[in-house]
């Protein structure tokens, strides 16, 4: 797994030098190591934060080939090997980090300005989403952020139709996102939707004022906008169940900080708001499988008591087919690999701007942690900021 040096060094804000770490471990596991999707996905993660996004994306595509989805295992179908352990199998990725790996991706294209591929990779997002719920039989529903950055690049290229329909998918998931009746009302103006645009009115209450800050955005009025995408806090760890200690549970980590309010030119404040909760989506995710992941295990003890008295009997020393069990028990633990360095959740942050360079900073909700960025933004275009906090 990552070493503890890595997550150190990129808890310390240290992201390149943390790569470099994780380089090292990669080597080491070679072509057809048990954890190597790990390092993968760990340094997609840490270029990520360093702003090596093309860098970044050359670990995230090598880690999605090997996390791919072919023939959907179903939960009643989950687990055929019952002698072996979990551990001792290549890690393949939970669920949610198989749909992060693209929601990175699209994350990263956007940061480069690379729309066409950002999109492509929204999608995918959603598309590995119908596939879990529809093949793997899971209780999941589509993905918030990605949605909501699909229908944000879609309004920069003025593809208004695509980014009203984004913004409504959006609204379905997260119906409190701030700012977002604004963002319907102003897509359905643009399509000249009058009864659309009458439709949001009612759902959010929206005033002269909302409707004068929609209009900012309109093409006509040469405006810039900052988007700021925010990583907040550390994901949950994995542990043995308490109830099962063969079977992992995720349990949250300390995470003082639920947003950040981000600063533009020493005046405007505007704060984050969550539109993925990674920590509750991996909770969720796991707990789902719980029954399932138990009886694969109940399953796998009843062979390994049949496995061992053959071994006893066969070889007539009940001594070896006792320590046959004991050698299958030991080796049976919980999973507790997981992706190491994601964040709690992803947050996001919109603010107007007149075009010229702007400097913002972004402070974490009762830390003292400042981030600061200067950006240059063009009339009518967006810029994305990516920043990653720690606790």
């Amino acid at each position: 797994m990552s070493d503890r040096e890595s997550s150190m060094l990129f808890r310390d804000g240290r992201y390149e030098e943390a790569a470099v770490s994780l380089q090292k471990g990669l080597a080491d596991q070679g072509d057809d190591g048990r954890d190597k999707l790990l390092y993968l996905l760990d340094l997609g993660l840490c270029l990520h934060a360093a702003g090596k996004y093309k860098e970044s994306n050359k670990y995230f595509f090598e880690a999605d080939k090997i996390a791919e989805i072919k023939d959907y295992t179903s939960l009643s179908a989950e687990g055929a090997t019952l002698l072996t352990s979990d551990n001792i199998k290549d890690y393949k990725g939970e669920d949610f980090e198989k749909v992060l790996i693209n929601t990175y991706l699209a994350m990263n294209y956007a940061l480069l300005g690379d729309y066409e591929n950002a999109l492509v990779e929204a999608r995918r997002v959603n598309r590995k989403l119908h596939l879990m719920v529809t093949e793997g039989q899971r209780k999941y529903k589509q993905n918030a952020f990605a949605r909501y950055l699909s229908a944000i690049i879609y309004e920069a290229e003025r593809n208004y139709n695509d980014a009203y329909i984004d913004y409504k998918k959006t609204w379905e998931l997260e119906p409190t996102l701030p700012g977002l009746g604004r963002d319907l009302w102003r897509t359905a103006a643009l399509l000249k939707m009058r009864d659309e645009m009458e439709r949001w009115d009612s759902e959010f209450n929206l005033t002269a004022e909302d409707h004068e800050e929609a209009k900012k955005l309109f093409p006509k009025a040469a405006k810039g906008e900052i988007i700021i995408l925010y990583e907040n806090g550390i994901s949950p760890i994995k542990r043995p169940h308490p109830g099962f200690a063969m079977v992992p549970k995720f349990y949250p980590r300390y995470n003082p900080s639920s947003h950040a309010s981000v600063e533009i030119d020493g005046g405007v404040v505007v704060k984050t708001a969550v539109l993925h909760d990674i920590e509750s989506t991996a909770i969720e995710n796991l707990d789902e499988k719980y029954s399932a992941i138990v009886a694969k295990k109940v399953g796998g003890i009843v062979v390994k008591e049949v496995v061992a008295d053959q071994i006893g009997r066969r070889t007539g020393s009940p001594l070896l087919g006792f320590l046959s069990r004991v050698i299958f028990y030991v080796s049976d633990q919980a999973d507790v690999r997981s992706w190491n360095l994601l964040p709690m959740d992803l947050q996001i942050a919109r603010i107007v701007v007149e075009p010229g360079v702007h400097k913002i900073r972004i402070l974490p909700e009762w830390n003292m942690a400042i981030t600061e960025k200067t950006v240059e933004v063009k009339p009518g275009a967006k810029v994305f900021v990516n920043v990653r906090f720690m606790p």
